[in-house]
């Protein structure tokens, strides 16, 4: 996909800020030729929310951090230890040697720089924006992000409250932060690349805080430590507001998070006149975006199952800062965020996972308990929703309590009133089945191993997010038809799995989606991922796509809006969905019986069934299975 054609796809008056921004920049911060950091002469006991979580056993992961064992984006633990100090610059090096006094002595420095993957190391020597390492073919940053949001922080105060180690897990907290802080200068290396996840550091930062120093008995988070560590807070809110990710005028995901960021620290430092402005901004962009970013349906307009749950996490967190702040929030505000919730729950497979349609980059907002072994379950995410609404997710909670307590205890214990319409997700209205004409016709049958009944079928529609779902306790089918127009107008969370679906049955997936595996570290594979191919719908003779896009960096988050879905027939165990394409009319019926699920396909033009052909399979982020020899 070229540049232009690009450009095109950009709202009118987007584009024109773009071209504006290319001729008139914004202000350059120079982060190299200035040493950013110091001591805070805040009080850093004004920082907290009081957040009092109670004792859970989330010992598990805490021996693994105090070694600097982390499992991101892995299957396997792996350490992050650096043999030698890192290499910084000479405007920054006095002052990280000041920091690294107040580490302890037999501390060994993480290397928050390094890609453990590929074994490339980006440079905390260069400013955020001269990365080289990024655009290398195998090198994925998002290896040293997902460090460097400090998500195992909050881990370590929740398990620091049973250790029998304590005064040594508040340690260790002390000496990461100090060294995170004396080798990730502000805006230098790879930690500073992205703001989204600057705003996420931050966050997992306050939180720990707030936990540890109520668990620090003897002390150990002194004053210079609170002075270094509010500075730290300052700088990270000022570099978020100066990088802010909201693309002239189209806002995302990032902006949410940049948002989410703001929102925390303008919640806990002093009221001073820039952490006012950061606070006034994040509220009043927080509630617009919701609305921009959240269809009526409920579902998120990234076009991505598991990005509507990053985002809708994001906004739940947020949510509840905006009640403990007395922000009277309008009903449209709470009744979209209700459905975003209910959204999540109705594609939620018995199993407590969901369908990977679109993009899935593994990413959350906090990670309380040891989600990382399955971060296709979101029930942890229903049981914060629990936080905020009455009675609807409370069945999650009993498995999450620290989830809902979070939530809770950052609202101060206000909930959001239910809406008084809607309070079910949408279901299918009954449609009368049409004659199919179309000259070429297949009939695939999937076969169960024991029965299911299917009057216990429960069928939810979200037409304006594109998916439809059929489930009971033992049957679940999820059925994309993701095509708004009105979705993010990059299509860049898309994938090509339009009447592509996903199939388990007494909890044991039959057919599943093929997952993302990765972004920028493997341009083909990142393409081969999101390709029709990669899914279980047709490949038809002489079209390669549903959506054409291009093969280049440039590309990597592009997609033609091409393709139409809609829905033609529905019962209450059938429903016949259509996508048209590049000339290609291709009409798919499911017939849900009590053994077995009959698939035909109609079409236009010849093709193949491509159900269960795709070689490779991708859980999470950054770990790939092979499927077939």
């Amino acid at each position: 996909m070229s540049q232009l054609k690009i450009a095109l796809q950009l709202p009118f008056a987007v584009l024109i800020k773009r071209i504006v921004k290319r001729l008139w920049p914004a202000k350059k911060f120079n982060y190299h030729l200035k040493e950013w950091r110091g001591f805070s002469n805040e009080k850093a006991t004004k920082i907290s929310f009081n957040i009092k979580i109670q004792k859970i056993d989330n010992q598990n992961n805490k021996d693994e951090y105090l070694n600097h064992q982390f499992k991101l984006l892995s299957s396997s633990w792996e350490s992050r230890n650096v043999a030698q100090k890192p290499n910084l610059n000479s405007v920054h090096r006095p002052f990280s040697e000041k920091i690294t006094q107040y580490i302890s002595a037999n501390y060994q420095l993480i290397n928050w720089q390094l890609d453990v993957k590929s074994g490339i190391e980006f440079d905390a020597t260069k400013p955020f924006n001269q990365q080289g390492a990024f655009k290398k073919q195998g090198v994925d940053v998002k290896n040293c992000w997902e460090l460097g949001r400090l998500q195992h922080l909050p881990q370590l105060a929740i398990a620091a409250k049973g250790a029998e180690n304590k005064e040594a897990v508040v340690q260790e907290f002390k000496n990461q932060c100090l060294d995170f802080i004396a080798y990730n200068p502000v805006g230098m290396g790879c930690q500073w690349m992205c703001a989204m996840d600057v705003g996420i550091r931050v966050s997992n930062m306050l939180l720990a805080y707030d936990i540890f120093k109520q668990e620090d008995e003897q002390g150990v988070l002194d004053e210079t430590f609170d002075s270094l560590f509010v500075d730290s807070i300052y700088q990270h809110a000022r570099f978020i507001f100066n990088h802010i990710e909201y693309k002239e005028g189209v806002g995302g995901n990032h902006y949410l998070f940049n948002l989410v960021g703001l929102l925390f620290v303008s919640a806990l430092l002093p009221k001073n006149k820039e952490a006012q402005q950061w606070g006034e901004l994040a509220s009043g962009e927080l509630q617009k975006e919701l609305n921009k970013q959240f269809f009526t349906d409920g579902g998120n307009f990234e076009g991505s199952t598991t990005y509507h749950c990053l985002s809708a996490e994001a906004m739940s967190c947020a949510t509840a800062i905006l009640l403990r702040n007395g922000v009277q929030l309008p009903k449209e505000y709470t009744s979209r965020l209700y459905k975003a919730g209910c959204f999540i729950k109705a594609m939620m497979k018995p199993n407590g996972e969901l369908p990977q349609f679109g993009d899935n980059d593994s990413g959350r907002l906090f990670k309380l308990t040891n989600e990382d072994d399955n971060l296709a379950n979101y029930e942890s995410l229903l049981a914060g929703f629990a936080g905020l609404f009455a009675d609807t997710f409370d069945e999650f909670a009993v498995k999450y309590p620290i989830n809902k307590e979070l939530i809770e205890q950052l609202a101060n214990q206000t909930k959001l009133q239910l809406p008084t319409t809607n309070h079910q997700p949408s279901t299918i209205n009954n449609q009368p089945p049409t004659e199919n004409k179309l000259k070429y016709t297949e009939k695939t049958t999937l076969s169960f191993s024991t029965n299911i009944d299917t009057t216990e079928l429960q069928h939810y529609a979200y037409p304006d997010f594109g998916i439809y779902v059929f489930k009971s306790k033992h049957f679940y089918l999820a059925i994309s038809a993701i095509a708004n127009k009105k979705m993010h107008h990059s299509w860049g969370h898309v994938h090509n799995d339009k009447l592509s679906f996903e199939l388990q049955v007494n909890n044991k997936d039959l057919v599943r989606d093929s997952g993302t595996y990765t972004y920028s570290a493997d341009l083909t594979l990142r393409n081969e991922f999101r390709s029709t191919q990669a899914y279980h719908g047709i490949l038809v003779d002489g079209v390669l796509e549903q959506n054409n896009f291009g093969k280049n960096l440039f590309s990597l988050f592009y997609m033609d809006r091409e393709v139409k879905c809609g829905v033609l027939a529905v019962t209450p165990t059938t429903i016949t969905v259509q996508a048209i394409y590049y000339g290609v009319k291709h009409v798919r019926k499911f017939e849900i019986l009590d053994d077995q699920l009959i698939i035909t396909d109609y079409c236009n033009r010849p093709f193949k069934v491509n159900i269960n052909q795709f070689e490779k399979y991708s859980p999470m982020y950054g770990v790939i299975e092979q499927l077939k020899s």
